[in-house]
């Protein structure tokens, strides 16, 4: 996030507030996700990167994204500041009834998860999307 978004975001009192109205399009986005972790709901990018995968140890679900788009990069910003990942993680969380972990893969991808996944269980989903590309 850069210096003046963020100063945006942790001077007011509501930071979660802040980041829906300067990013209501990747927080819509995010909710959307989050609901599509949790009920199951099929994507076409995200089977095919598990029938490449195959059986893991952990629920995760990934969509791809243009990486030219607005929302891809507001994405990106949101999720690569560790402070509003947290924030968004905690929220989303509690609005889905569960734990979910959010990451930005691949080529600007966007995956969700049951927990913060270790090097060896997202390196064969990188590689997977990469070979889908």
């Amino acid at each position: 996030m850069d210096c003046k978004t963020a100063t945006l975001v942790y001077q007011t009192e509501n930071h979660l507030e802040k980041i829906r109205e300067i990013f209501p399009e990747a927080w819509k986005f995010l909710e959307e996700q989050s609901f599509a972790y949790v009920q199951a709901k099929k994507d076409n990018f995200d089977s095919a990167v598990k029938d490449l995968v195959g059986e893991t140890k952990f629920k995760f679900r990934m969509v791809h994204r243009d990486d030219k788009d607005q929302l891809t990069k507001d994405l990106s910003e949101l999720l690569g500041d560790i402070t509003s990942r947290l924030l968004l993680e905690k929220h989303f969380s509690e609005l889905v009834g569960q734990k979910v972990f959010f990451s930005t893969i691949c080529c600007s991808s966007h995956l969700t998860a049951d927990h913060e996944l270790t090097l060896e269980e997202v390196l064969p989903i990188q590689r997977a999307a990469v070979k889908l590309q």
